[in-house]
């Protein structure tokens, strides 16, 4: 209520108060119960020298060829799914080198291989390190075999199939910055290339590295 000298009366002024305060506290109890209350978010920040990388994976899974671009232990050759299911019965995997069936362009590890219900999906530091040991990519056999041993003695599924602690048996892998940067690169720059990439075509590094 105003006064007939138009200030505002001390018990208007008092109500107007006790509304500010009563507004404040209830935006102070939201906000405190709102940071207890987990976010839905699907947010992972990586840490890295050149500066943190927030990941939001379910956007990424959403547009990738499917959870074995990076998850490749979640694919396991003994749940090959029968050539028959998508092709005629005279056709055999044995028709194709694993090699040229990977090449195929339609083709995603998902097209013959079944997700391991199991299998747990890692974090790729679980395989790649720090630093990639040797630029030779695959180990030479006579690390662990005589010399007359040759990799033309079993198929690919046959020594994935004998080496279970996985890949690095035989493989090399790369280091997990140059596997991050081949992932994330190939495809920003490719679907878009205005944001991720610099007027000379170098890649923007601070559209992912937070500093």
């Amino acid at each position: 209520m105003t006064a007939m000298n138009g200030k505002v009366g001390s018990q208007s002024r008092s109500l107007l108060l006790v509304i500010v305060a009563v507004g404040a506290g209830l935006v102070g109890v939201a906000g405190y119960w709102s940071t207890n209350e987990p976010l839905d978010t699907d947010r992972y920040y990586m840490h890295s020298s050149a500066g943190a990388v927030m990941f939001e994976h379910r956007t990424h899974a959403d547009a990738s060829d499917g959870c074995e671009s990076c998850h490749h232990d979640m694919f396991l050759s003994e749940s090959r799914q029968a050539c028959d299911d998508c092709h005629g019965g005279d056709f055999t995997a044995g028709d194709f080198d694993h090699d040229e069936l990977k090449a195929i362009e339609a083709h995603t590890c998902g097209t013959c291989h079944q997700i391991d219900g199991s299998a747990q999906a890692q974090s790729c530091r679980k395989c790649h390190p720090a630093a990639q040991e040797a630029e030779q990519v695959i180990v030479a056999c006579i690390k662990c075999h005589d010399d007359d041993y040759t990799p033309d003695l079993l198929t690919h599924d046959e020594m994935q199939e004998m080496h279970v602690p996985g890949c690095e048996s035989c493989h090399n892998c790369r280091s997990i910055s140059e596997v991050y940067h081949e992932q994330c690169n190939r495809c920003h720059l490719a679907e878009d290339s205005e944001r991720f990439a610099a007027g000379d075509g170098s890649v923007r590094c601070e559209m992912c590295h937070l500093k």
